[in-house]
């Protein structure tokens, strides 16, 4: 599914991107999504989603929590000066899930009113590149005993703000990676 030119889809629900097998949504070009429940990529064993938010004015707005791999395989890609938007996010949901988000490029944002939690149970993995920020609140890397959480910021001006505390393996695997002028702020990490 592509949304682009200024087109807009709003959704009265969950959004699902590879339900129980393959999916991908691409917006693009000032496309605007939005739905009024949760956001999901990858969302059962064995299924495949792909996400990618590209371009400026492109938008894509959750309303409650995005699970970026709840229990099977999440990619998310905002970039080009794309923004993504939600409350709680989750890279690497379940044991079985792997997801990993990538944020680059200049005016790329994505926000999380809440936590953010980069491998829950699972395996995530968070890319900010090239001038690309994310926000939350909490962050954990690594959260459960059976999870991994890697995270690197790289490059000027890419940014990672936790307005509370951010945890580098919490009860699980976690490793944070900051390189090359990135920057990543919290107000006491725990390690």
């Amino acid at each position: 599914l592509v949304i682009a030119d200024t087109a807009s889809a709003t959704l009265s629900g969950v959004l699902k991107v590879g339900g129980s097998r393959r999916g991908e949504l691409t917006v693009e070009s000032g496309g605007v999504v939005s739905n009024t429940h949760d956001g999901f990529i990858g969302r059962n064993w064995g299924s495949t989603g792909i996400a990618t938010v590209t371009g400026a004015n492109s938008k894509w707005t959750n309303t409650e929590d995005l699970f970026v791999g709840q229990s099977g395989n999440g990619t998310l890609n905002i970039e080009a000066g794309g923004v993504g938007s939600n409350t709680v996010g989750y890279i690497g949901d379940y044991s079985s899930s792997t997801g990993v988000a990538t944020v680059t490029g200049p005016g790329s944002k994505w926000t999380n009113s809440g936590s953010l939690a980069v491998g829950n149970h699972g395996n995530g993995t968070l890319n900010v590149t090239d001038g690309g920020v994310v926000s939350n609140t909490f962050g954990y890397l690594g959260y459960s005993s059976d999870s991994t959480g890697i995270a690197t910021v790289t490059g000027a001006g890419s940014k990672w703000t936790n307005s509370g505390l951010l945890y580098v393996g919490q009860y699980g695997n976690g490793m944070l990676n900051v390189e090359a002028g990135g920057v990543v702020s919290n107000t006491w990490a725990p390690v």
